[in-house]
Formats: structure tokens, sequence, C-alpha cells
């Protein structure tokens, strides 16, 4: 888990030269979720957000399907995947809790607003080709899903 201060949010430039693990880790996991999205449109995988109750930090979005979910990691079983998130943000932060959600405003200026997230020109450099590169590098892993 890494967890950004408040000046590294706001130190876009800073951000930017991250390796990408880290990048799309924290602060841009929304980026990465939707480049996969894109990319395998047919493949049954939406939208799914871990939005942590009030007063919490540690959310993070995914592409998910029943079974599966991808995010910076690549590919992982769901359950495992959202019990070992669940119980690592307990450990940082008892009482922690959250919802899953699926999203189905995703990437709209309403969707920036509310959940506090920037949209792809307000990164320091286009976050969206470098997640498209990511993808294609993580997938590649994975040759049973590459299409």
């Amino acid at each position: 888990m890494l967890f950004r201060t408040e000046n590294q949010k706001r130190d876009l430039e800073w951000s930017w030269h991250r390796g990408d693990r880290a990048f799309f880790q924290a602060g841009a996991c929304h980026i990465l979720a939707d480049a996969f999205l894109r990319k395998f449109p047919q493949a049954g995988f939406r939208p799914v957000m871990i939005l942590p109750d009030k007063g919490f930090r540690g959310g993070h979005i995914v592409a998910a399907s029943p079974e599966l979910i991808f995010d910076w990691h690549g590919f992982s079983r769901r359950k495992p995947y959202l019990d070992h998130h669940f119980g690592k943000m307990r450990r940082f932060f008892p009482g922690w809790n959250a919802s899953v959600i699926e999203l189905d405003d995703f990437m709209t200026p309403s969707f920036f607003q509310k959940f506090n997230h920037r949209s792809p020109d307000q990164y320091f450099r286009n976050p969206t080709l470098r997640a498209e590169a990511f993808v294609s590098r993580l997938v590649s892993r994975n040759p049973a899903f590459a299409q």
C-alpha cells in the first residue's frame, strides 16, 4: 500500500516521475481501469470502486468481472483480492470499512467531481498513453487473456 502525503498529491511532476506501479497504485488507478476497459470492452469487466467509509482513506478503482480484478498488479481473483485489500487497510487503519460499488458514471466530469479524482488533462503529462502501454505489458503476462 502506498499512501501519498498531501504535498505529494499536489506535486504533479513528482507524481508523474514515480514508476508505473506506484503511479497507478496511488493517484491514477481510475486512469488504468479506464484504459483496460477501453482495450477490452467485450471481456465482461466493469469499473468498480472500493469506497472507504467517511473519514477513511484507501479507496481504489479497478476493472472487475464477477471472478477477476485487474489493476496495477495485473489480474487477481476477485474475492481473495478484496479480502486482502480490506485486511491490509484494517491493519493500517483500525475500524476501516468500505463499500464495493460498480460505477455507472465513470470518467465523466460528474465522476471526477463527486469522487475527487483528476481528469486525464489534470496530470503533468498524458496518463492515458502511459496507462495503455502499462495495460499492454500487464495483459501480455497473461496469455490466456490476451486477445
